[in-house]
């Protein structure tokens, strides 16, 4: 199956669409949980967040829900500034953080910054070996070097084939294919990593994260790309989750759904799973 999910839960926007305006921000999880399956938790990169709140979140959601954590950055982005047995003692104080939904984690994504490069690879390989939870973790890469369709990319790619981790596709390409004209393009362009979209899996659950052009038309060209990529994903047995992004996230719940209509119409053995409530009048604003 292919699990849908947002970088974030609530967003002002989405007030009287996703859910009502009557309900308070602490609901919004369980509402939103009737339309996505999944959802990014970018908190846990930023700052401590307590055992007590996650299990509190987990109980919002329906059993079949999926949370899908970043690492800390203090794991992923202080490889060259602290000893590295500080790092693993890290990692495994966020795993057992982790431990008490482990039954409701989708895959926990391990992001590099473009300073962590080939060099680092054998720390991101024992990074990897030292995941114990039974869930899927997910490896995003952002420098260069591991997209040279050669032997930094290669070697990356065996390390996590072998160890059937998973890759996070980043497709940014919607939100670099025009001049920043708009101030949600300016800054989607300035914090989002502008890296080559090679949409390979190693494990059984792949992760995309598409980040949407807020001309929703132009994105067509790319969710149909998705759509035939996903259903061969689908094919071979895999399990992708998809964490729809745009430049405002405003309209990335419209942009999932129309990539759920897309794998809808190019398969007959595709179920549609998605069923928003009507778009509000300020989706027609975009």
């Amino acid at each position: 199956m292919i699990r849908f999910g947002m970088a974030q839960w609530q967003h002002p926007a989405w007030v009287d669409w996703i859910y009502p305006r009557s309900e308070a921000p602490s609901s919004r999880l369980g509402y939103y949980a009737r339309f996505f399956n999944s959802v990014e938790v970018g908190s846990t990169f930023y700052t401590e967040v307590a055992a007590d709140q996650i299990i509190k979140w987990a109980a919002l959601v329906s059993s079949d829900f999926r949370f899908s954590f970043k690492v800390p950055r203090g794991i992923s982005h202080q490889l060259n500034e602290i000893p590295f047995p500080q790092v693993l003692q890290h990692w495994q104080r966020f795993q057992d953080l982790l431990l008490p939904i482990q039954d409701q984690l989708g895959p926990t994504m391990l992001q590099f910054p473009a300073s962590v490069d080939v060099s680092y690879l054998d720390k991101i390989s024992q990074l990897c070996n030292e995941w114990r939870l039974p869930s899927s973790l997910s490896v995003e890469v952002r420098s260069l070097s591991y997209f040279d369709k050669f032997e930094g990319e290669a070697s990356l790619l065996r390390v996590l084939a072998n160890g059937q981790y998973d890759k996070v596709v980043m497709d940014s390409r919607p939100v670099f294919s025009t001049d920043a004209y708009c101030e949600s393009l300016v800054e989607a362009q300035r914090k989002k990593p502008r890296v080559p979209c090679h949409a390979v899996a190693t494990g059984f659950s792949p992760v995309v994260r598409f980040v949407g052009h807020p001309d929703l038309e132009r994105n067509h060209f790319w969710l149909d790309q998705w759509a035939d990529k996903l259903l061969m994903w689908l094919e071979e047995g895999r399990s992708p989750t998809v964490f729809v992004h745009s430049s405002d996230n405003i309209a990335a719940p419209t942009l999932a759904a129309w990539l759920d209509d897309k794998l809808d119409a190019k398969s007959d053995r595709y179920a549609k799973r998605l069923l928003l409530p009507s778009q509000h009048d300020q989706i027609g604003l975009f």
